[in-house]
C-alpha cells in the first residue's frame, strides 16, 4: 500500500502539482510548512502564511498559587500521545499529583499499568468537555503535552495557555515553536521519561514568583499567537493579496 501511495504521489506532482493550481496556502505550523515543502518543493515558490489555531477567549490576568496543585493531560488516551512515558515518568514521584482526562483504546492497559506500580498519585477521570474541562485546565498547575507522534499546533497548549496555565512539551512536531523554555513552560524529547520526570521536579519546586511569571509568559504568547484580535487581520490581509 505504501508504495501504491508513493507511485501516486510522485505522479500527481509530475503532472497535476497542486502548486499549479492552488494561489496560496494556509498553514497552521511552520512545522507543517516545512513537511509539505519538503516532499513537494514547488510549493516553496507559492505565497503561504503560517498562521496557529486561536482560541476565543484569554483570561485577563495570570495565575498566582493554585488552590489543589495537580498535573493536568487531557486527550485521547494511546500510546502515540506519549500516556504511558507520561505515566512512566510520574511512577518515583508520589509527591507529585496526575490528573488524566480523556478515553481511548489504551485506557484500561493505562489504568492496569497505573494500578501494578501502586501509583496512588494518578488520577483517571475519564471523558470531560464543556466547562467541566476548562476547569480542569484553568485550574492546573501545569497541563502536560507528551505527545510522540507529530502534532501540528495542538490544541491542548492553546487552551492551556488561555487560561494562563503553562505547559510541559514534547520536542516533536510543531510543540516547540509555540512552548518557549522558561517563558510560557518546559520542553523535553519526546519519548523520554527520565527527561520529563527532570522537568515534573523542576516545575514542582518554582516559587511563586517564579510560577506567575511562567502563567505571565503563557497569556502573553497567547494574547500575541493565539487570539482572535491577531489571527483575523493577518488571515483578511493574506486573502486580499489575491484580490
Amino acid at each position: 500500500m505504501s508504495a501504491v501511495m508513493a507511485a501516486e504521489q510522485y505522479f500527481r506532482n509530475c503532472f497535476f502539482n497542486p502548486a499549479q493550481y492552488i494561489d496560496g496556502f494556509l498553514y497552521v505550523s511552520g512545522f507543517a510548512k516545512s513537511i509539505q515543502e519538503e516532499y513537494m518543493p514547488a510549493l516553496k515558490d507559492v505565497p503561504n502564511i503560517t498562521l496557529y489555531n486561536f482560541s476565543n477567549s484569554i483570561a485577563g490576568k495570570a495565575k498566582g498559587a493554585v488552590k489543589s496543585k495537580y498535573f493536568l493531560f487531557f486527550g485521547r488516551l494511546s500510546y502515540e500521545k506519549g500516556v504511558k512515558t507520561l505515566l512512566e515518568a510520574f511512577k518515583d514521584l508520589p509527591e507529585c499529583h496526575l490528573k488524566v482526562v480523556g478515553t481511548g483504546p489504551k485506557k484500561d492497559d493505562l489504568e492496569s499499568f497505573a494500578v501494578a506500580c501502586g501509583m496512588k498519585n494518578v488520577e483517571f477521570l475519564g471523558y470531560k468537555k464543556g466547562r467541566e474541562l476548562k476547569d480542569l485546565v484553568k485550574n492546573a498547575y501545569f497541563v502536560i503535552v507528551p505527545s510522540e507522534w507529530y502534532e501540528n499546533n495542538p490544541m491542548s497548549i492553546i487552551e492551556s495557555y488561555s487560561e494562563g496555565t503553562p505547559v510541559i512539551g514534547a520536542k516533536i512536531g510543531g510543540i516547540p515553536e509555540i512552548v518557549v523554555e522558561d517563558e510560557t513552560g518546559y520542553l523535553f524529547p519526546s519519548g523520554h521519561s527520565g527527561d520529563l520526570k527532570s522537568k515534573i521536579v523542576l516545575a514542582d519546586g518554582l516559587t511563586a514568583n517564579e510560577y506567575l511569571k511562567l502563567s505571565e509568559g503563557s497569556l502573553r504568547f497567547a494574547h500575541e499567537h493565539l487570539s482572535l484580535e491577531s489571527y483575523y487581520p493577518k488571515l483578511i490581509a493574506f486573502y486580499n493579496r489575491f484580490f
